[in-house]
């Protein structure tokens, strides 16, 4: 019996066990450093996100927010403490929007004109109120005011209105703390 064939072939055998078994300790080194990676990285993603929520809220954008500011406006209350300030109807677009609608209900056109820009005062008489009375009714705020974009033009402030079929209604410029229409949107 020849001991030293066998010792080789077993010899021979072992090395090649062992070198599959290097092979996959560094399959399993590499499987277990992506593992740890994708830990890591999922804790820094979560403990970020609680950063994010735990910080102030970042500077909002004023356009989106419109609505929401008008609401608040609105749902604050004077207390006995607080004397009642008196906001003027123009203070935001879509304030200005709403009260010339019920001017234009009512068809005062003196204090309609005044919701306009001066180049326009001409163009708003009687007979433009009593027409725009006629089409108003078909229409809600919502439906004249479905989102603005907000910009600049001269050095003034404006605000693009989009009703909702997505036509410009008319664009406001703000004047004086008073966003004014600068077209007639109801001729």
């Amino acid at each position: 019996m020849d001991l030293s064939a066998d010792f080789e072939y077993g010899y021979e055998r072992w090395g090649r066990l062992h070198s599959q078994l290097t092979k996959r300790d560094k399959l399993m080194e590499i499987r277990s450093l992506a593992i740890c990676v994708c830990i890591v990285f999922t804790v820094t993603l979560t403990a970020c996100n609680e950063e994010k929520a735990s910080e102030p809220p970042a500077k909002t954008n004023p356009v989106s927010k419109a609505d929401d500011v008008a609401k608040s406006q609105a749902a604050e209350k004077p207390t006995d403490s607080q004397p009642e300030e008196t906001t003027s109807p123009l203070n935001t677009p879509k304030n200005s929007l709403a009260y010339q609608m019920e001017l234009l209900k009512t068809g005062n056109v003196e204090k309609l004109q005044a919701c306009f820009t001066e180049r326009l005062h001409g163009s708003i008489t009687a007979e433009s109120v009593a027409k725009g009375q006629k089409d108003l009714s078909e229409y809600t705020l919502d439906d004249l005011y479905a989102s603005e974009e907000r910009g600049e033009y001269q050095g003034s402030e404006t605000c693009k209105v989009m009703m909702k079929n997505g036509r410009t209604l008319t664009t406001f410029v703000l004047n004086d703390g008073q966003w004014l229409a600068d077209t007639v949107w109801f001729q």
